[in-house]
């Protein structure tokens, strides 16, 4: 139970930065939306999912997964992702 609220931690910090990257792109295109980032680039989005997955599992074998480490791990991989361009 204690691993699944820190994957929930993990999954709130990539949502952030995903509606973070949203809003800003809203900015120059009102018609922009959630669905159309997430379906618009799959690469990155399995990208973020393997990234955070990693960073999970490489704090946890360190013995420094946290509630802001797993939140801060999820924030991270989506931001890769990004730079993925």
């Amino acid at each position: 139970m204690e691993y699944l609220i820190l994957v929930i931690a993990m999954l709130a910090g990539t949502g952030t930065h995903v509606l973070k990257k949203v809003v800003e792109r809203r900015k120059t295109d009102d018609t922009f939306s959630l669905k159309k980032f997430l379906t618009a680039y799959p690469y990155k989005t399995i990208l973020t999912v393997m990234a955070g997955v990693g960073g999970f599992l490489g704090l946890l074998a360190a013995g420094e997964l946290s509630y802001a480490s797993s939140f801060m791990a999820g924030y991270v991989a989506n931001s890769l992702g990004g730079a993925a361009e």
